[in-house]
């Protein structure tokens, strides 16, 4: 595995509209980035919400996990699976959403979670082993805003890694290790 010394920048707003799978009134998935090219994977770095300065009091800090899954992925899942990813199945034996090997980072806040007041700088945790090797999505929260006020803004830093045939096929296996096969039925 080596660094190409190329970084990617994602940046955007997802919103319950537009959405490729949810939970009724909880939780939304959303793809943001793809890349299918053979040996290539990436690692994250920083994960925010991109500040609204432009009108004071918009809440565009809702919380998110930042998860590797594809648009068909999240097309296919069962509400089982979806419950599961979402880290709403811990009371049924699913686990939480640091226990998902699909969950690459958490950006969020204590406290009010409907509160605009937001550091945006450090309120996020990266897994340091982590690896993105074909999708990113987000998992966002609307339990709290509703539907209609839930627009998640981000912005994502990845850097980009050249990694062989081998590399890559462990990174795959390691992130999908944690799948929902056995756990949401």
């Amino acid at each position: 595995m080596k660094k190409t010394g190329r970084s990617v920048y994602l940046s955007g707003e997802v919103q319950f509209s537009e959405s490729d799978a949810s939970l009724a009134g909880q939780t939304y998935f959303q793809n943001i980035m793809v890349d299918e090219r053979r040996g290539y994977a990436y690692k994250v770095t920083f994960v925010s919400a991109f500040p609204q300065v432009t009108i004071p009091g918009t809440p565009h800090n809702v919380a998110f996990a930042v998860q590797s899954f594809s648009r068909r992925e999240l097309l296919r899942m069962s509400t089982a699976e979806l419950e599961l990813y979402a880290g709403r199945r811990q009371n049924l034996g699913g686990g939480t959403l640091a226990a998902n090997n699909r969950t690459i980072a958490i950006y969020g806040f204590g406290g009010d979670r409907a509160s605009t007041e937001c550091n945006y700088q450090n309120q996020y945790v990266i897994k340091g082993d982590a690896m993105v090797t074909q999708s990113l999505s987000l998992c966002v929260d609307m339990e709290t805003l509703g539907q209609s006020a839930s627009a998640a803004s981000y912005y994502i830093e990845l850097e980009e890694y050249q990694v062989t045939s081998d590399e890559e096929i462990m990174l795959i296996l390691a992130e999908r290790a944690g799948d929902a096969a056995g756990l949401a039925d």
